[in-house]
């Protein structure tokens, strides 16, 4: 399938992992694809593993998406080496991974996390409208000039101990994102909003086995996503196929957040075996 052929896609945080993973099936479906990361080195591990793969028709770029001048620089870069834009992956975030409890989160930390998470969304889709979108002729067949994926959690709702900025951050997208399709939409350009939960990546293999087992039996399936498939649920939010999908908040988490509790915290439902009794 080409389901992209001659669009020009952008991912933010596409150096690996998920976003390597969206990047790669962008180029496999025919966009030309630019993608961006905090560092160079980051960049040029990701474009190797591009050129690995036999990928063909991307660029890296270096950006903070915290940083407006940044932000703005990678616009030009694809203003003057593509000259128009299709697509925005909003996929770049600051995990906050290590936090204190909430009374103890430095407001400096907590606003860093939302600067990222939040306001480099705003600034990337704001420049893309701008400078892209909202010039571009509409689709004749969707009546839409550009689209953007924006990448949440589920965490927005079901909230992690001591990760109050990244939650806070992810809670906080679902409202920037419908605010944007409601301004957006009119004027042909979609929004929306993936939800994963857990995702594999590489850090999985550094996690104890017995910490990979708790992950999974919060789930309904038994299995976390892949960064292909939540590849396949950006570029199907991205497509032509959901042209009527505008603010909307689609989950894919397994099912984790189906249940009022995990099954090891109903008394009717024995703890998974090997499991400690006094595993909280």
């Amino acid at each position: 399938m080409n389901r992209f052929e001659n669009r020009v896609v952008l991912v933010t945080g596409g150096c690996r992992n998920t976003g390597l993973e969206i990047v790669n099936l962008f180029l496999r479906e025919g966009a030309r694809v630019f993608f961006c990361g905090t560092s160079a080195a980051s960049v040029a591990a990701g474009e190797a593993e591009l050129a690995r793969r036999a990928r063909a028709d991307y660029r890296g770029i270096v950006c903070d998406v915290g940083k407006s001048a940044d932000v703005a620089a990678m616009m030009d870069a694809i203003d003057a080496e593509a000259g128009h834009l299709d697509v925005v992956v909003s996929n770049a975030a600051h995990l906050g991974q290590g936090e204190n409890a909430a009374p103890d989160v430095p407001v400096a930390d907590f606003l860093e996390i939302l600067n990222v998470n939040l306001g480099g969304t705003l600034r990337v889709v704001q420049e893309a409208a701008k400078r892209f979108f909202l010039r571009q002729e509409s689709n004749a067949a969707t009546g839409q000039r550009g689209v953007v994926v924006c990448i949440g959690s589920n965490t927005a709702h079901h909230v992690q101990r001591r990760h109050v900025s990244y939650c806070t951050s992810k809670g906080g997208l679902e409202s920037l994102v419908q605010c944007l399709a409601l301004d957006l939409g009119p004027r042909g350009v979609r929004v929306n909003l993936l939800e994963p939960g857990y995702i594999w990546t590489k850090r999985w293999n550094d996690l104890p086995e017995e910490v990979r087992r708790k992950r999974r039996a919060n789930t309904l399936t038994g299995r976390e996503s892949t960064g292909e498939n939540v590849a396949e649920a950006v570029a199907f939010l991205a497509s032509d196929a959901a042209p009527t999908f505008q603010g909307s908040i689609l989950k894919m988490d397994s099912g984790a957040t189906v249940a009022l509790y995990p099954p090891y915290a109903e008394d009717s439902v024995p703890l998974p075996e090997g499991w400690k009794e006094d595993m909280p």
